[in-house]
């Protein structure tokens, strides 16, 4: 697994998270997903519907690729660390060195639920075979707004598993360098935006129907 750019879980109860990573190169495996957040947060229910979604996403389209197992963990990345790597990124595009405790954290996609304020983000880095997803506090706008945080994850998710942003408003990938805005995803009922023709044709190359994991 290259730089960027699944269920077991008990159920929980912007100035922009932007989406700043490029996307991933393929997986070679079923990525694990291991959600960061404390106990009845209700970013957890939305994070596991969002690799749920995924997985349906892909199953639809005749890929042979999926999310892996999911496993929740109490929250253990410091706010400020993420808060500061979202800065770095947003100034530089670096592509960091995790710290010794985040690559000690089992799974390969781990999904950190802050309680901090940033600019939401996804990033990997090759010596690692780890992506990081850092999503900002749903008690800061706009992740407050209802729907937001859900399509949030899931964009995020998306560019995990290797789709870049578009610039149609209308659907989930939307980001930078088009004005798009994750406000964008406010509404009142709970639904995913949609993935385009395009990105679904992207994906079934990437992960054909003859895909299979090469590594457990």
């Amino acid at each position: 697994m290259k730089r960027v750019s699944t269920v077991a879980c008990a159920a929980s109860s912007i100035a922009a998270a932007l989406l700043l990573m490029a996307a991933a190169s393929p997986w070679d495996r079923l990525p694990s997903v291991t959600i960061s957040g404390p106990d009845g947060d209700s970013r957890i229910r939305a994070a596991q519907d969002a690799v749920a979604f995924w997985n349906r996403t892909l199953a639809g389209i005749g890929s042979g690729f999926r999310f892996g197992p999911i496993r929740c963990v109490d929250s253990v990345v410091p706010d400020d660390y993420l808060k500061s790597l979202s800065n770095r990124i947003l100034r530089w595009g670096a592509y960091p060195r995790f710290p010794d405790y985040i690559n000690a954290i089992p799974g390969d996609v781990l999904l950190v639920l802050s309680a901090g304020d940033f600019v939401s983000f996804s990033i990997g880095s090759e010596d690692a075979g780890k992506v990081l997803v850092a999503v900002k506090s749903d008690q800061y706008y706009p992740l407050d707004l209802s729907n937001v945080a859900r399509n949030v994850i899931a964009h995020e998710l998306g560019h995990a598993i290797g789709l870049d942003h578009n610039s149609d408003p209308a659907t989930l990938m939307c980001g930078r360098p088009a004005e798009c805005r994750p406000d964008l995803y406010h509404e009142d009922a709970e639904r995913f935006f949609p993935v385009t023709r395009e990105e679904k044709d992207l994906l079934l190359r990437m992960y054909p129907a003859s895909w299979r994991p090469r590594h457990p």
